[in-house]
C-alpha cells in the first residue's frame, strides 16, 4: 500500500536575530527577538508564553508594525504567520 502526503512546502526562511517588540490584544508589550524569518512570518524568542492562534502586532524596526498571528507555541518561543490587515 502506497501512501502519499499532500505536504505544503513553506517559503525558504532566514536566519536572523532582530530585535522587536510584540504588542498583545491586551495592550501589554513584550520585548522580543525575531529569529527564521520569512515572507510569511518568523519564530518569536520571549520570556512570556504565547497561545495558539493568539493574534498579535508585532514592531520592527525599519519596517515598521506587522500583524500576525500566532500558530505554534513552546515555552519562549512561537511561530507566527504574518496576516493581512482584513484578517485580523
Amino acid at each position: 500500500m502506497h501512501s502519499e502526503h499532500q505536504w505544503t512546502k513553506r517559503k525558504d526562511r532566514y536566519p536572523v536575530i532582530v530585535d522587536a517588540v510584540v504588542h498583545r490584544l491586551d495592550g501589554s508589550k513584550i520585548p522580543a527577538t525575531l529569529t527564521d524569518f520569512s515572507d510569511d512570518g518568523c519564530c518569536i524568542k520571549a520570556d512570556n508564553d504565547f497561545r495558539i492562534g493568539e493574534r498579535l502586532r508585532i514592531a520592527i524596526p525599519r519596517m515598521g508594525h506587522v500583524r500576525a498571528q500566532v500558530r505554534w507555541a513552546l515555552p519562549d518561543s512561537a511561530g507566527a504567520k504574518f496576516v493581512v490587515e482584513t484578517d485580523f
